[in-house]
């Protein structure tokens, strides 16, 4: 009887290489093997958040499980490769026929969109879509946070938030969205921004970005790629809130900022990985004291 290789167990055993000599000679020469084969180096683009993953595997499987089974972008075993090799972390459900990818404090995840374009989510970050209308030509989707795009060459959709849109064509570029603040940067290719006011066009290399009560700005840049794929936050004259939300959104954490003043600008960037290290780096420059509640809350204070 032909093996049957889309099985979890299968998956996890290849993947730590428990395959028998026979077992191994036999999968190599399918074309199953090839394509798990490219979304395995698809995958090594992105540097992933440590987690215990069989309890988020488990905790997948016990989402999905619950839920009724529509027809799915990405089928079984591509979770089961994501989950045995420890590379992502994140959750996906469903409402409405509306697909919705989602990340909580810390985790990041690819995302495979219906044209083949990927998106990468940041920490508490959000992105839904209707596969029904993206299949008869209105390619939306609706993003929270901040996602790095993809594109396949010749695919067109447009990113929409409450702050402004983006319709891209064959490129890669950064959005982000928080309260009260929407960027934009572009790595290839060209982006198209539109908002309430005006409407921009971006060329590799150039940025776009807008505070609420201020007039918006366009900046360059010489990076490849944003910084926090490789789980670090880089900020550039940006109001202190913005940076305290995002080490929020990293850590699970929240913060006490009524004795600092949280317009003053900063520049500069704080690693991912570590709380400690990351607090020093933003507050000690700043001057500003944290202490610790009881309740675990941050107390910022001028020093």
């Amino acid at each position: 009887m032909e093996q049957k290789y889309t099985d979890d167990t299968f998956l996890a055993r290849w993947l730590n290489k428990d395959l028998n000599e026979e077992e191994r000679i036999a999968f190599e020469k399918t074309e199953k093997h090839k394509e798990y084969f490219r979304i395995i180096e698809k995958t090594e683009l992105f540097q992933a958040p440590e987690f215990d993953q069989e309890a988020v595997f488990k905790a997948i499987k016990k989402k999905l499980s619950s839920l009724k089974k529509p027809r799915k972008m990405i089928p079984n075993w591509a979770y089961s490769v994501a989950a045995s090799v420890a590379l992502l972390v994140g959750i996906f459900y469903f409402v409405d026929k509306d697909k919705v990818y989602e990340t909580s404090y810390g985790e990041q995840l690819v995302v495979v969109l219906p044209d083949g374009s990927e998106v990468l989510l940041n920490a508490k970050s959000k992105i839904s879509l209707s596969e029904k209308d993206w299949e008869q030509g209105n390619r939306n989707m609706t993003l929270k946070g901040e996602g790095y795009f993809k594109v396949q060459t010749g695919s067109e959709f447009t990113v929409v938030t409450e702050l402004g849109s983006v319709s891209v064509l064959g490129t890669q570029f950064n959005v982000k969205r928080t309260q009260g603040y929407f960027e934009v940067k572009c790595f290839e290719g060209k982006v198209s921004v539109k908002s309430a006011l005006e409407e921009v066009v971006l060329t590799s290399g150039k940025g776009y970005f807008k505070i609420k009560g201020q007039a918006a700005k366009k900046t360059s840049f010489d990076k490849s790629a944003p910084a926090w794929i490789t789980r670090e936050s880089t900020f550039e004259s940006t109001p202190l809130k913005y940076v305290i939300k995002e080490l929020e959104k990293q850590y699970n954490i929240t913060f006490d900022a009524n004795l600092v003043n949280e317009n003053q600008l900063y520049t500069g960037s704080f690693t991912n990985k570590n709380k400690q290290i990351a607090l020093k780096t933003v507050f000690i420059p700043l001057q500003i004291v944290y202490t610790v509640s009881e309740s675990g809350k941050i107390i910022l204070s001028e020093n």
